[in-house]
């Protein structure tokens, strides 16, 4: 369960539900991206609101930790290494 905590007082400001992950999230221009084991990733607004943005799945499974360069976004599975964004 993903959570959100208002950091001045602890107080749990949204829980949601993303399936299993081992892998740590990363967040880029206002956004939070989970990815767990089964490959989906889920974005979602970094906000007090849980707001969904994107929900997608790459058909395999995902442990490594996403990783954000140039304004590309990498996602390790166990076959291949994704990269989503312009070149």
């Amino acid at each position: 369960v993903a959570h959100c905590f208002e950091a001045a007082t602890g107080k749990i400001m949204w829980a949601e539900r993303m399936g299993e992950h081992h892998a740590s999230l990363v967040s880029a221009n206002g956004l939070v991206y989970f990815l767990n084991d089964e490959g989906v990733m889920n974005a979602v607004r970094a906000s007090s609101e849980f707001t969904p943005i994107a929900k997608n799945g790459l058909g395999e499974t995902t442990f490594a930790s996403p990783a954000i360069s140039n304004g590309q976004l990498f996602l390790r599975s166990d076959k291949h290494l994704f990269c989503i964004g312009n070149r």
